[in-house]
């Protein structure tokens, strides 16, 4: 709790500072920042990477996601495969995203689409097919239709043994996707390029630069040969610099801004070429509006700043005090909660758990298997108790349960149902097709809860376990029968 204190001040005084340093940055040193004409441009900007990223880059996780979906990978390892079931499918994902999906299966060899586009893969369509599975790559960029361009986004699919099964993804409508952004150019003047890693231009807010299967390659322009290009890297050469996502440099007079955003997942970069800055306003004016929007903003952040670190410190907590494997609370919780306990009921009983020939299980079906059985007894044991009990992992095999205001006759009852109920579990390993059975011992101890240490209780407990084992294993023992 120390730490989690500690850790709220810390993040406040950052916070804090960090106000600070940008309203003293505000006003030594981004002037030109408090223009109308580049706030306005600012404000577009922040839209236009958000479509950028609506119409480009959420396809792709959609596509990545498709290529994962344990229903349509076990479907089509199936000898037969019905048409309807997967345009189902392709239909159901192109009306959630707006556009169109399709997949292309190794085993039948067979496209489909959400249009209800069936190809075989001996026709002239599907060469890309053979050209995209011989590359050594999972995801891929491809252009298609000439009637129609579209972008597809080809991720192949891969069965649990890593086998090949195809592909299957989204396609960009690409004269849908240039009208989107002809409107931010006619509104704001905006020129947009998206250029791939070797500078040729393949989208822009002019035209849509066609697939090459069906255009001439010399259709391609690379960006090198626009003239706000070459000053943009001949000013950068002459001061020696680096690219960043925002640069300025004066063109004719006129000064134009330049931001670029990466689209890592495709290795493409996007350019924006804002028009020219022609106008200022008065530098004390727009400071003190924006100072004010800039308190206003700063807290509103401040209370979703704040939000986000309570859910935050309440995953911190939940994770340091949670058993990794079962999802059990741990010792450092069980410690805590016993206290709270103390303090709201007079008495409990405490059981400990221990699972029968643990050690063995392993050495036989093997460490994974053995983390399997504890994750399972793990969720039989809540599932039997009532919502004030505690049920926890106290170490190994072994597991306590705390039932407030329980005496040690009710306790046994209570054990011997989840006794039972752990025997009748049918447990199969991959070393071994017969089906078998694991028990648990339990060791109850009745106790007062106000000034009585856990540990004193935990002691009874675990020698009334001791004796079970020793009589036979698989018993309920209460302390000190």
């Amino acid at each position: 709790m120390k730490f989690i204190k500690k850790f709220n001040h810390y993040i406040t005084a950052i916070f804090v500072i960090t106000i600070i340093v940008t309203i003293a940055t505000s006003y030594f040193t981004f002037k030109e920042f408090f223009n109308a004409s580049h706030q306005k441009q600012q404000e577009v900007v922040m839209p236009l990477f958000s479509l950028i990223h609506s119409e480009i880059i959420r396809p792709l996780t959609v596509s990545q996601y498709m290529a994962n979906d344990s229903f349509i990978l076990d479907y089509i390892e199936q000898d037969t495969v019905d048409k309807d079931v997967l345009f189902d499918y392709l239909t159901s994902i192109s009306n959630k995203v707006n556009t169109l999906s399709f997949i292309a299966i190794e085993k039948h060899r067979l496209f489909i689409d959400s249009k209800n586009k069936v190809t075989n893969f001996s026709t002239e369509e599907t060469k890309w097919f053979n050209r995209l599975k011989a590359i050594d790559k999972t995801e891929f960029t491809d252009f298609g239709y000439s009637g129609e361009p579209h972008l597809f986004f080809d991720v192949k699919m891969f069965n649990k043994q890593q086998e090949f099964l195809g592909f299957v993804g989204l396609a960009i409508n690409l004269e849908h996707f240039a009208e989107q952004f002809t409107k931010f150019k006619k509104d704001y003047g905006f020129e947009l390029y998206f250029v791939d890693n070797n500078n040729t231009i393949m989208l822009s807010s002019e035209q849509i630069m066609q697939t090459v299967n069906h255009y001439k390659k010399d259709g391609l322009t690379n960006i090198n040969q626009l003239p706000w290009y070459q000053q943009y890297q001949e000013k950068h050469q002459t001061n020696g610099t680096h690219v960043n996502s925002e640069n300025f440099f004066d063109s004719s007079n006129n000064e134009l801004i330049i931001s670029q955003m990466p689209l890592k997942e495709l290795n493409w970069r996007v350019f924006i070429v804002a028009p020219p800055i022609t106008d200022q306003s008065a530098y004390w004016r727009l400071f003190t509006q924006n100072l004010i929007v800039l308190l206003l903003v700063s807290l509103a952040l401040y209370l979703l700043f704040t939000l986000c670190i309570n859910s935050f410190r309440s995953d911190l907590v939940k994770g340091s005090e949670t058993d990794y494997l079962t999802q059990l609370p741990n010792r450092s919780f069980i410690h805590w909660k016993y206290s709270q306990l103390s303090k709201k009921y007079d008495h409990a009983s405490v059981v400990i758990a221990d699972i029968d020939n643990f050690k063995k299980l392993n050495d036989t079906h093997g460490h994974l298997f053995g983390d399997e059985v504890l994750k399972i007894i793990a969720t039989k044991l809540s599932d039997n108790l009532r919502p004030i009990d505690l049920v926890g992992r106290w170490g190994g095999e072994e597991f306590i349960l705390i039932l407030p205001n329980t005496n040690a006759t009710q306790a046994k009852v209570i054990i011997n149902r989840i006794r039972k109920s752990i025997t009748e579990i049918p447990f199969s390993s991959a070393f071994s097709s017969e089906i078998f059975h694991v028990t648990a011992s339990f060791g109850i101890n009745q106790s007062a809860l106000k000034g009585v240490l856990l540990e004193e209780t935990l002691a009874k407990a675990d020698k009334a376990l001791y004796r079970a084992k020793a009589t036979g294993k698989n018993k309920v023992v209460i302390y000190p029968e």
